[in-house]
Parts: C-alpha cells; structure tokens; sequence
C-alpha cells in the first residue's frame, strides 16, 4: 500500500506514467537506498527511494525528494499541508521543529487514516528563487519514531542538499553514480581537483574545481562517508559522498 502522502491531497495535480528505475540512489544512511519510482513534468519532479527488498508499493521505509517549480510563500505551503493531512484524521500528532522564513522542518504521525497504516514522516521544505524543494523520510510505525531513529533523520535532512539531490537523475552520464575512483588519498585530505575529477568519472561536467569544503559525515557500511561541497569552473555546484577507500558518489546542487 503506498503511503498516506499529503500531496495527493491537491498539491500534486499533475499525473503521468510512473516508470520504475533501477539507479542506484544516495546513501542517506549508509544503507543501500534505489530509486523506485520518478515522475516528472513542467512543474513537478517527484522521486521515491526504498530499500532492497521494498518497493513503492510494498514498503517499510520510504526516502521522498520532490520539486515544486512554482515558488510559493513557505509559511502558507506548510499550513496547506497541514491542514490537507488533518482531514479526516483525527489521530493526527503535528508538531513543526523549526521554521524561518527560507526552510521549514515538521514532523507528524497518525494511527492510520483513510484506510491506511499507521505512519511516522519527518519533513524538511526549503523554498528557493526557482521553486520549492521537499524531502521527507517515513516509516510504517505505530506510536513515535524511536528517539535514536527520529535524531538520526533529523540530522540527515541537516546535512543533506536541497531535496533535488537524485531527482530525475538515473545512474548514466546525465545523473548520480559512484565513481568509483581511489584517488589516493583519504576522504577527509583530498584535494579540490581530486574531488572534480571523481566528479567528471561520474559523468558529470566539471572543468576544473575551484572550491571544496567537507560539510559533515555520515554512517556508511565501511565506515563514516565524508560529505564534501564541490564549486567547478563551469559554474556547476555539486555534493560528493566519499566512502572510507575513497570511492565518491556526486550530486549536483543548485547554483
């Protein structure tokens, strides 16, 4: 069953065709997180992550990144959303964890509304020029996230760039892959054009690099994966994950 979601509750007004792809998507935990269903058209980009043995369908655990290309007031997007999900769900728990004027994080959880499971999501909106980016983590739980879990996620969506990170990105030249490069050297002493040239065997464009900066850390399953920021002579921004053996896994971030 797929998951109680508020943008079905007019905020999406757009349907097309889902397609299944099998890409490789980020490692938001270290675990090995695919993209199982994107859809996309002139206004609209949405892209659902799960974990091996789940599907969009049939899931415990579901990452969601959309993109809202038409930016809206942010304060008025979130009480929309609220209020969509408080709708016919008495059981609704809603709490908002901080909110300014640019991002908002929010959390809530029901004990199953409109014929479906009970669920937990945790939420982060960022609103920027060119629209409004969303990325959400649920979970098919009874009662609140455990407290490890829910801390965590919450540092994830922290650290995590905006929610276009792997959207309508599969794994080829256009999209997110690892690199699989070793450039010899270890995670957190790698050089800018080490990071741009790891960034260009992914398969995208990068010159030269002209900045870096390691953002924060994350679990991975060799170990804690470096998160770095990469500026490249093209003007292009991009968010690389580097693993303990130096293999990276980039991403392109708004300029």
């Amino acid at each position: 069953m797929r998951k109680r979601n508020w943008i079905s509750g007019g905020l999406l007004l757009w349907m097309v065709s889902a397609h299944a792809i099998s890409a490789e998507g980020p490692r938001f935990d270290g675990r090995a997180w695919t993209v199982g269903n994107h859809q996309e058209n002139g206004r609209e980009i949405l892209t659902e992550y799960v974990l091996p043995g789940q599907t969009v369908d049939d899931w415990k655990e579901l990452v969601t990144s959309t993109i809202f290309r038409q930016p809206v007031p942010l304060a008025a997007f979130v009480e929309r959303i609220h209020a969509s999900m408080s709708e016919g769900c008495p059981s609704l728990v809603w709490n908002v964890i901080r909110q300014d004027e640019k991002t908002a994080v929010f959390e809530w959880r029901d004990a199953g509304c409109g014929g479906f499971e009970p669920q937990n999501e945790l939420d982060r909106v960022t609103i920027q020029k060119d629209g409004i980016y969303r990325l959400a983590y649920a979970a098919k739980v009874k009662g609140p996230l455990a407290p490890e879990r829910r801390k965590q996620w919450l540092d994830i969506l922290t650290r995590v760039p905006l929610a276009e990170i792997g959207a309508g990105q599969p794994s080829s030249p256009g999209g997110p892959s690892q690199s699989g490069s070793k450039p010899g050297a270890t995670p957190k002493t790698l050089t800018t054009e080490q990071l741009a040239a790891g960034v260009r065997k992914s398969g995208w464009p990068c010159p030269a690099g002209l900045k870096s900066e390691i953002k924060g850390e994350t679990p991975g399953p060799q170990g804690p994966l470096i998160y770095w920021t990469l500026q490249c002579s093209n003007g292009q921004r991009y968010s690389v994950l580097v693993d303990p053996a130096g293999s990276m896994t980039s991403f392109q971030t708004p300029k």
